[in-house]
């Protein structure tokens, strides 16, 4: 079943007379939402929407100078503005929020949110058509990126809902497990503790606790199974990829997991 915030950002597009937002700017479309732009210092926060039925302000930080991120944040208040104005009046993101794609955390609210950013930025069938014929690893997730003019956080949490390879990402914080997501035809057991230690062979822990630091061919990086699930009775250990994606200024990983 299609999910809301899904069904709102198509439905947007739709709107708009476009399949994608690359055909228009998003601020044009944020404008013709009644909804005003401002750019201002903001401590403590990415981005904030105050809103009522029919129009809004949406403030971005004006330290943020990665384009990418500055579209997302944009896309992302859009999306409280489509579904929950009749819920709040205000809402104010930080990276936290933005990179939250499990609810029970921040609540459901959030997660939908960045549901709506990444089908109203990246929508299902242009985005699985880019994915057609492509094996699986770090240039993807650049292309992607380059494609859809998003960050590479955006592209694979994409790419875990809309991708043509099963893969299983974990979110850590300051080395420890905050939140993982997997594709629906990813079959292995992950083995995740909340707040638990990033595993000990994992290119997480070693980028958390070691000054290697992994570029160009060398971001597969091979691993066994058994360091991040678990092996029941019937498999056997095996080769696995660990593409580990490093935001140094937020202190987080993102551990792409995978197999041929």
């Amino acid at each position: 079943m299609t999910s809301r915030p899904t069904l709102a950002a198509l439905k947007l597009l739709d709107e708009c007379g476009i399949s994608e937002p690359l055909q228009l700017s998003v601020e044009m479309i944020i404008n013709s939402r009644n909804l005003m732009i401002k750019e201002e210092a903001i401590d403590g926060a990415e981005g904030r929407i105050v809103m009522n039925e029919n129009s809004g302000v949406i403030t971005v930080d004006s330290k943020i100078t990665f384009p990418a991120k500055r579209c997302f944040v944009l896309a992302h208040e859009l999306g409280h503005f489509e579904l929950h104005r009749g819920l709040k009046k205000f809402y104010s993101d930080d990276e936290d929020n933005l990179i939250q794609w499990y609810g029970d955390s921040f609540g459901a609210e959030e997660s939908e949110a960045n549901d709506f950013a990444s089908e109203f930025l990246m929508p299902s069938g242009v985005f699985s058509d880019e994915c057609k014929g492509k094996k699986f690893g770090p240039v993807v997730i650049d292309h992607l990126s380059n494609r859809f003019q998003v960050s590479k956080t955006a592209a694979i949490l994409r790419f875990v809902k809309q991708g043509n390879h099963p893969i299983c990402v974990v979110c850590c914080k300051s080395n420890r497990m905050k939140w993982w997501k997997r594709s629906e035809d990813f079959r292995y057991f992950l083995n995740f503790g909340f707040n638990r230690e990033a595993p000990a062979n994992s290119v997480a822990y070693e980028i958390f606790t070691t000054p290697n630091r992994y570029y160009g061919d060398e971001q597969q990086q091979t691993i066994l199974k058994s360091t991040w699930f678990e092996l029941r009775r019937e498999e056997r250990e095996s080769a696995f990829y660990e593409f580990c994606l490093y935001a140094s200024s937020y202190g987080y990983t993102l551990s792409v997991l995978w197999e041929d």
